[in-house]
């Protein structure tokens, strides 16, 4: 859940600059040509990605492939 929000605000922040200059007078920031087809890429190269990572977890998670130093430390107050 952390990573999805994280995601939103790292794209809320890059729109901010463009939002801020599209107010003001001068057109420095007009939208290009191939605008659609660019946006189109990265949102299915990010939702591929997500896929790849999430299909790797589970085949970790699966095959039981964690290492000990992975796992939590054992707590040693039980010990009195």
């Amino acid at each position: 859940m952390r990573q999805i929000y994280a995601v939103f605000t790292g794209l809320s922040l890059s729109f901010f600059p463009s939002v801020i200059l599209a107010g003001s007078e001068s057109r420095s920031l007009e939208p290009s040509v191939d605008l659609q087809i660019v946006t189109f890429w990265t949102i299915f190269g990010l939702a591929s990605l997500g896929i790849i990572i999430s299909l790797g977890y589970l085949y970790r998670r699966e095959r039981d492939l964690d290492w000990d130093f992975q796992k939590p430390d054992v707590s040693h107050d039980n010990d009195h």
